[in-house]
Order: C-alpha cells, then sequence, then structure tokens
C-alpha cells in the first residue's frame, strides 16, 4: 500500500519569530514546508531548523508587496513540493507614526504588506488548496480590534484581515476550504521588540494583560496547528484573539 503524500504549507514572513516558529511546529506535524521571504540567510536558517524537525523545507526569496513574487512563490513551492495545503499568511511590518506624519506611500506599504499580500496569495493558492481540500491561516492581531496611536496604517491593515478572512471563509469552504485568522497581542517578535525593549513601557504594557506577561511565538505556532488539524475540522471563518486577556480587560 502506497504512503499518503506529504502535506505541504506555504508560510510567508518565515525568516523569523512566529513565522519561523510556525514552519516549525508545521514540520513537526507532518508538513513539508515552504519558506518565503526576503533574508535569504534567515530563510536558510529556518529551512535547516525545519528539515531538523524531519521534514522537507523549500527557500523562496522575495518581497509579499510583489504580486509577480507571490504568483512564482506559489507555482514553484507546489512543483517542488507536488501541492499545496495550508497557506500561512504571516509576513507583516509595523511602520510607528502619528497619522498627520505618515505619507500616504508609507501607509499604503503598510497595507500592501499586511493586507493586500494576503489577498494575492490566498487567490494564487486557490487551485491547489481546492484540488486537495486546504486550510488558510491569517495572521492578525490584537491592534486590529484597537486604535492605537501612531499606529493607524497597522491597525487598519489588521482589521482588514479580520474582514477578508471572513469573506474567504464564507466564498471558499464550499470547496473544501477552511480559513481562520489567529490575533496575537504583545509577541516576544521583532514587530514588538521597539515597544518591550524600554523597560518602563514593557512594564506598562505588561500590566495591561491578565496574565501578566508577553506571549512567546513559539505558543502561538502551536496554536496553529492545533486549528490546522483534523480536531478542529468543523472551525471556520473565526478570528481568535490570543493575548493573554487584554482586550477583553476593562
Amino acid at each position: 500500500m502506497s504512503s499518503q503524500p506529504q502535506r505541504v504549507a506555504l508560510v510567508s514572513g518565515a525568516s523569523r519569530n512566529i513565522g519561523r516558529q510556525i514552519a516549525i511546529a508545521l514540520a513537526r506535524n507532518g508538513y513539508a514546508v515552504a519558506c518565503f521571504g526576503r533574508d535569504q540567510i534567515a530563510l536558510d536558517e529556518t529551512a535547516a531548523l525545519v528539515r531538523a524537525a524531519g521534514s522537507q523545507a523549500s527557500v523562496h526569496v522575495g518581497d509579499v508587496a510583489d504580486d509577480a513574487a507571490i504568483e512564482g512563490f506559489v507555482q514553484s513551492a507546489a512543483e517542488t513540493h507536488g501541492g499545496i495545503d495550508l497557506v500561512v499568511n504571516n509576513a507583516g511590518v509595523m511602520r510607528e507614526a502619528r497619522i498627520a506624519d505618515m505619507p500616504p506611500t508609507e501607509f499604503r506599504r503598510v497595507v500592501d504588506v499586511n493586507l493586500v499580500a494576503y489577498y494575492v496569495l490566498a487567490r494564487a493558492s486557490y487551485p491547489e488548496l481546492r484540488r486537495r481540500g486546504g486550510v488558510i491561516v491569517n495572521i492578525g492581531s490584537l491592534f486590529g480590534f484597537v486604535g492605537v496611536a501612531a499606529a493607524a496604517a497597522y491597525c487598519a491593515s489588521k482589521a482588514g484581515v479580520e474582514g477578508l478572512t471572513r469573506a474567504l471563509a464564507v466564498e471558499w469552504a464550499r470547496d473544501g476550504i477552511r480559513t481562520f485568522c489567529i490575533a496575537p497581542g504583545y509577541v516576544e517578535s521583532e514587530i514588538s521588540r521597539a515597544a518591550l525593549a524600554e523597560p518602563e513601557k514593557r512594564k506598562r504594557i505588561v500590566a495591561r494583560i491578565p496574565l501578566r506577561r508577553t506571549a512567546t511565538p513559539d505558543e502561538i505556532a502551536e496554536f496553529v496547528t492545533f486549528l490546522v488539524s483534523p480536531k478542529a475540522a468543523f472551525f471556520n471563518g473565526e478570528t481568535i484573539v490570543v493575548d493573554g486577556g487584554q482586550r477583553i480587560q476593562i
């Protein structure tokens, strides 16, 4: 009897932090992982960790804001690994600036990376996901639910991710594709680094989190692996905020 083909995951922003940990966690759960990002050296490191976890890996260098690069990534990954079962839209960028001080070009860049690229990657992967019955994971943010000074572009883009998630879930469920969004709060990652690097600011942030700590990238990754598994097969279209209870606290 022939064995089942290995499941294949595409992970954008796989160079480091949450994206890297998601790639490793998926490898431990039987996925080959196609890693996409702009940093060749960091992607090679992620791929080595995926292989060390016992799975296949491929590296694809490009900018998620480049539609052609995304489409080429999808085609190359499908050819390399034989198909696509899972897409993880994780790439993200943060630009801190007051609304009156942020040039429209910078606002558009954030939206292009954090939202439009998610649409492009999902759309390009659709034929393969439909053929095999797949899952799309969009990484949102707590900031998509709240207003934060000097973070208008990030807040707007992440709110858009939630809306895109719902639309994909409704439209593509009939094709056997599940879509959901995970919205982390403060994580020990590059995007949060500036805020968490200042001791007093970190103290204020942690004081607003009922669990009194930030999350680690691997905690987000392990949550992803559960929701893409058959154990969560009826979960579709929802956004889960993983923030230690920060959003619900008055």
